[in-house]
């Protein structure tokens, strides 16, 4: 059956993964060699597919790693908006949200849901949800590797344990970003004021909207060399 152009623009690549214009993988280049400096979790940029000339030559290789001089070797052959299918580890969204009373478990659905809507549900594979940070720490020292981290509901007991294991996360890796849910009815005060934060309220049905709105923005920022 034929995808209708409604469900097509539904799944459409908002947060752009997958691919990127030589533009933005100049930037990323230069970024990721900055940050790899300090972060024991190693960015880097590779190909999805052999990236070739106007004569269909060769340039770079299928799963070749994109580094300085081969982003001027790129820069010679095309425009800054000349898109390339990129393959990079910092990608995916992590829900760190407690599902062990009825008051979390509620805010936690209603975060999976807005989050696993993006792009018509197209990311499914690049979302995973943790209870709690030192849950998140033991995979983080494994295989995951998210450029985002949604903070949803931790209970009281736990904050003070949980504000320490989040400092631990910083330190693993300092430029994983942040977004904190607040909610009028399950936390109505963030637990870290200093991080990016979006208020929910049952009364506002154009809040889980702007929240969606943050994500997409937030994700898809760029990394500056002169921000790092």
């Amino acid at each position: 059956m034929e995808e209708t152009e409604a469900n097509k623009k539904s799944r459409e690549n908002v947060l752009k993964i997958g691919y990127c214009s030589l533009d933005e993988l100049e930037e990323k280049v230069k970024a990721f060699r900055v940050m790899n400096q300090n972060a024991s979790k190693k960015r880097y940029i590779i190909t999805r597919e052999p990236i070739v000339d106007s004569n269909g030559k060769i340039i770079l290789q299928k799963a070749q790693e994109i580094d300085v001089s081969a982003a001027k070797l790129l820069r010679r052959h095309f425009k800054g908006d000349y898109v390339i299918k990129t393959f990079q580890p910092d990608e995916g969204i992590v829900i760190i949200s407690d599902m062990d009373t009825p008051e979390g478990i509620s805010f936690t659905m209603d975060i999976v849901t807005q989050i696993m809507n993006l792009g018509g549900g197209a990311y499914e594979g690049f979302i995973d949800r943790v209870d709690s940070f030192n849950d998140f720490i033991e995979l983080l020292k494994k295989n995951l590797f998210p450029k985002l981290i949604i903070v949803g509901y931790i209970p009281k007991e736990k904050l003070q344990s949980e504000t320490i294991n989040f400092v631990r996360i910083k330190r693993i890796d300092n430029y994983i970003r942040v977004v904190e849910l607040t909610h009028s009815a399950y936390k109505q005060q963030p637990y870290f004021p200093k991080m990016r934060q979006v208020a929910i309220s049952q009364e506002d049905p154009k809040s889980w909207g702007r929240f969606v709105i943050e994500i997409i923005r937030e994700y898809t920022r760029p990394y500056f060399v002169e921000e790092i």
